[in-house]
């Protein structure tokens, strides 16, 4: 009788040590305030950004590019015509998005994911094409020119 109670104390003693590191694991462990998060963890997570409004923010953004594709390949449209309907298309883009995101967790977004690119110190090469692949015109670049 004996070794039968000691087995069922056992088990119950496994059990709970289980189901204590089962419970310890899911929980989020948040960085001490006034470190900065680590940048395995990404930003929208950071701020506080739901899955979901990332995911239809994400939806969203690929649907412009795929609108801007079909512009793209429309050949009955004249150059200024795609520009003009691949401007459209990113304003509803980014209308879309910011309707998403509050305008707070937006600017807390942009500016953590500027510090990561910053951080990871990889140049971005400059854009020499337009969304469908033509050369940009002098005039149309946003970056100044150097003299």
């Amino acid at each position: 009788m004996k070794n039968h109670s000691r087995t069922r104390f056992s088990f119950v003693l496994f059990c709970a040590a289980l189901a204590a590191a089962s419970v310890t694991g899911q929980q989020p462990k948040p960085a001490p305030s006034g470190t900065p998060a680590p940048r395995h963890i990404a930003c929208w997570k950071q701020i506080g950004i739901s899955p979901a409004a990332m995911q239809q923010r994400r939806a969203a953004l690929e649907a412009a590019k795929a609108k801007v594709q079909t512009v793209c390949k429309d050949e009955s449209l004249t150059p200024q015509q795609k520009k003009e309907q691949i401007h459209q298309i990113h304003q509803q883009a980014v209308q879309q998005a910011e309707g998403l995101i509050p305008a707070a967790q937006a600017e807390a977004l942009k500016k953590c994911q500027h510090e990561q690119s910053a951080a990871n110190s990889a140049p971005h090469p400059a854009h020499t094409a337009g969304p469908c692949g033509e050369p940009l015109d002098p005039e149309d670049d946003p970056a100044p020119q150097p003299n």
